[in-house]
Protein backbone atom coordinates (compact mmCIF):
# COMPACT_ATOMS: atom_id res chain seq x y z
CA UNK A 1 0.00 0.00 0.00
CA UNK A 2 1.40 3.41 -0.98
CA UNK A 3 2.66 5.75 1.73
CA UNK A 4 3.56 9.41 1.50
CA UNK A 5 6.58 11.18 2.91
CA UNK A 6 5.86 14.83 3.63
CA UNK A 7 8.86 17.11 4.10
CA UNK A 8 8.57 20.64 5.45
CA UNK A 9 11.82 22.44 4.62
CA UNK A 10 12.57 25.82 6.20
CA UNK A 11 15.59 27.37 4.52
CA UNK A 12 17.77 29.21 7.02
CA UNK A 13 18.50 32.84 6.34
CA UNK A 14 22.06 33.68 5.42
CA UNK A 15 23.75 30.25 5.58
CA UNK A 16 27.51 30.21 5.22
CA UNK A 17 28.83 29.52 1.69
CA UNK A 18 29.99 26.10 2.93
CA UNK A 19 26.49 25.26 4.21
CA UNK A 20 24.81 26.57 1.05
CA UNK A 21 27.14 24.43 -1.09
CA UNK A 22 26.41 21.37 1.05
CA UNK A 23 22.67 21.92 0.71
CA UNK A 24 22.98 22.13 -3.09
CA UNK A 25 24.90 18.83 -3.12
CA UNK A 26 22.18 17.31 -0.91
CA UNK A 27 19.40 18.55 -3.22
CA UNK A 28 21.18 17.15 -6.28
CA UNK A 29 21.73 13.70 -4.76
CA UNK A 30 18.44 12.94 -3.02
CA UNK A 31 16.09 12.50 -6.04
CA UNK A 32 18.14 9.58 -7.37
CA UNK A 33 18.05 7.90 -3.96
CA UNK A 34 14.30 8.40 -3.67
CA UNK A 35 13.82 6.82 -7.11
CA UNK A 36 16.08 3.91 -6.19
CA UNK A 37 13.63 2.96 -3.43
CA UNK A 38 10.58 3.28 -5.66
CA UNK A 39 9.68 6.81 -4.59
CA UNK A 40 8.44 9.56 -6.84
CA UNK A 41 7.93 13.23 -6.20
CA UNK A 42 4.34 14.42 -6.33
CA UNK A 43 5.40 17.90 -5.18
CA UNK A 44 8.96 19.20 -5.06
CA UNK A 45 9.76 22.52 -3.38
CA UNK A 46 6.16 23.68 -3.54
CA UNK A 47 5.00 26.68 -1.58
CA UNK A 48 2.29 26.31 1.03
CA UNK A 49 -0.51 28.51 2.28
CA UNK A 50 -1.65 27.98 5.85
CA UNK A 51 -5.38 27.40 6.03
CA UNK A 52 -5.21 27.07 9.80
CA UNK A 53 -2.43 27.46 12.34
CA UNK A 54 0.84 29.29 11.97
CA UNK A 55 1.85 30.83 8.65
CA UNK A 56 4.49 28.95 6.70
CA UNK A 57 7.34 30.01 4.44
CA UNK A 58 8.53 26.43 4.08
CA UNK A 59 9.16 24.54 0.90
CA UNK A 60 7.04 21.40 0.79
CA UNK A 61 7.95 18.06 -0.72
CA UNK A 62 5.52 15.18 -1.12
CA UNK A 63 6.98 11.83 -2.11
CA UNK A 64 4.98 8.68 -2.80
CA UNK A 65 6.61 5.36 -1.93
CA UNK A 66 5.13 1.96 -2.84
CA UNK A 67 5.01 0.95 0.84
CA UNK A 68 6.26 1.89 4.31
CA UNK A 69 9.17 -0.55 4.09
CA UNK A 70 10.52 1.17 0.96
CA UNK A 71 10.22 4.60 2.59
CA UNK A 72 12.03 3.39 5.71
CA UNK A 73 14.75 1.75 3.62
CA UNK A 74 15.32 5.08 1.84
CA UNK A 75 15.36 7.04 5.12
CA UNK A 76 17.85 4.65 6.74
CA UNK A 77 20.10 3.75 3.82
CA UNK A 78 23.81 4.54 4.30
CA UNK A 79 23.88 6.89 1.30
CA UNK A 80 21.03 9.06 2.61
CA UNK A 81 22.43 9.07 6.14
CA UNK A 82 25.70 10.36 4.66
CA UNK A 83 23.92 13.19 2.78
CA UNK A 84 21.68 14.38 5.66
CA UNK A 85 24.43 16.35 7.46
CA UNK A 86 24.97 18.41 4.29
CA UNK A 87 21.69 20.25 4.87
CA UNK A 88 22.28 20.94 8.59
CA UNK A 89 23.51 24.53 8.35
CA UNK A 90 21.17 25.55 5.54
CA UNK A 91 17.73 24.11 6.34
CA UNK A 92 15.53 22.81 9.11
CA UNK A 93 13.54 19.77 7.99
CA UNK A 94 10.47 18.10 9.41
CA UNK A 95 9.69 14.71 7.86
CA UNK A 96 6.47 12.76 8.36
CA UNK A 97 5.45 9.41 6.90
CA UNK A 98 1.71 9.27 6.19
CA UNK A 99 -0.08 6.02 5.46
CA UNK A 100 -3.29 6.04 3.50
CA UNK A 101 -5.81 3.80 5.24
CA UNK A 102 -7.49 1.19 3.03
CA UNK A 103 -11.03 1.82 1.83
Amino acid sequence: MAVYAVFEVELLTDPSPHDADGYERYRAAVPELIARFGGRYLVRAGSGTALEGRPTTARWHLVEFPDAESAQQFWNCPEYLAFKPLRAGAADVRAVLVEHPPG
